[in-house]
């Protein structure tokens, strides 16, 4: 066992990091030697393992905080593909169903941090294609907010009561919209509601309709994010709701539409872009979509609109600046610079009107608006920035982790990728130096 542990971890990006990791694993096990016994036997789950030391920091340390996350590992079907975001969200409802609340909570963290380790494991031992990883992030991130949402959602009813006629609505945006997650992404959500007849609720301790659902909006955002026994699950970023961190953490769809056709600036109209309503009923959600077509198709001044953004581009410049030539999110002819691109089509020509920007990008580029090129630099883009959030977070791999991404990123070796990923940022940066000329 050791040769293979050792080998691997001798080669890693940080050696000692691994050798630690490994070293924590042995000690919170209940018996170190039925963990060499188990590895010597399974002579596959060796490999996995010393790739994960050596190759995946972000897993490693997940692995030395819970050992038990090996036992997912002797499960074949960890390899799945994640079902749907409602299907898993059931899954999830099966296991906590008859446990306090509390309790729920810490069922559902142990299971979606078991299946987002699973996923980032696929990706760290080549079992996927990367932006199908990314997409089984979301829909996992999808379904825990189904399950905890509704979990949330009866145990608040159970003390404040339930307005008949009104519900919690809540809108993703950012990747959740787009549907494609790193292993590292927080979760852009935006709370809504539909307003009830009602002036309070009718439980032992009634609220008024605003008081309550920016109450029970808490509630949602403690449970997927507040840590527990079994761990944190998510950060949750809601500034991008109507007034931002001054603004209410919920407000009606009938105030959110008003804002975002009346007061909104560009920027919000752009991150409206890549929004998708994922908790509510279809009915309500199907209302949200329609407002959001909407207000996408209102008619703009194309000056304005391009002036607005590149200042908005410049801002985002100062405060985060790309860490480096590998930064393919904020770095020149990056993602960020495509999605403003997109975004900018999308709200003057009111065309390639989908939340997932490779997809934008693909019908843009079918009705010639922009090259077709530019949706296979956004995927190989994408490729890199989901792998490199879990094997090189600091943005500076080793020899063995460029080859690891190569192959991950359908190249023949590290040369090829980055000759590859060149070409992307220019093809990006013409298209962005274009759409800012207008």
């Amino acid at each position: 066992m050791l040769p293979t542990l050792l080998k691997e971890i001798a080669h890693s990006p940080d050696p000692n990091h691994a050798l630690n990791r490994l070293s924590d694993i042995v000690e919170r096990v209940p018996s170190g030697v039925n963990l060499y016994r188990l590895i010597e036997a399974r002579p596959a789950l060796s490999t996995l393992l010393a790739r994960i030391l050596a190759q995946a920091p972000v897993l490693s340390d997940q692995l030395s905080r819970r050992p038990a996350l090996l036992d997912s590992l002797l499960d074949s079907s960890c390899f799945d593909p994640p079902p749907s975001a409602e299907e898993f969200a059931q899954f999830l409802e099966s296991h906590m169903h008859g446990h306090p609340y509390d309790v729920a909570l810490d069922r559902v963290r142990r299971i979606v941090n078991e299946r987002r380790f699973a996923l980032g494991v696929q990706l760290v031992d080549l079992r996927d294609d990367p932006i199908s990883i990314g997409e089984g992030y979301a829909r996992v991130a999808e379904g825990a907010i189904l399950a905890l949402g509704r979990a949330a959602v009866a145990e608040f009813e159970n003390l404040h009561g339930t307005f008949a006629d009104a519900e919690l609505v809540i809108l993703g945006l950012g990747r959740l919209g787009g549907g494609v997650l790193t292993h590292a992404s927080d979760l852009d959500l935006i709370y809504l509601f539909t307003p009830p007849e009602a002036p309070g609720s009718p439980g032992p301790k009634a609220l008024g309709p605003v008081h309550y659902f920016n109450r029970l909006a808490n509630r949602v955002t403690a449970a997927l994010s507040v840590s527990t026994a079994a761990g944190p699950l998510y950060d949750i970023d809601t500034r991008l709701r109507p007034e931002g961190r001054t603004g209410m953490l919920a407000v009606s769809i009938e105030a959110f539409a008003d804002y975002q056709r009346n007061q909104a600036w560009t920027w919000e109209h752009m991150a409206l872009a890549r929004t998708r309503s994922i908790f509510g009923s279809e009915q309500a959600k199907a209302r949200l979509t329609h407002i959001i077509d909407e207000i996408l198709r209102i008619d703009r001044d194309p000056k304005k609109v391009i002036a607005d953004a590149m200042k908005m581009r410049m801002e985002i410049t100062r405060h985060k600046p790309p860490q480096g030539d590998l930064d393919v999110k904020l770095g020149r002819g990056g993602l960020v610079d495509l999605e403003f691109a997109i975004h900018l089509l999308q709200l003057t020509r009111h065309q390639g009107l989908d939340p997932n920007v490779g997809r934008a990008a693909e019908q843009l580029g079918e009705l010639e608006i922009i090259d077709p090129e530019v949706a296979e630099a956004y995927k190989l883009l994408t490729r890199m920035l989901i792998t490199l959030r879990l094997v090189a977070p600091d943005l500076h791999p080793s020899a063995e982790t460029q080859a690891l991404m190569a192959t991950a990123c359908g190249a023949e070796n590290w040369q090829v990728l980055l000759a590859r990923h060149d070409a992307a940022r220019q093809c990006i940066s013409a298209l962005w130096n274009r759409v800012k000329e207008g």
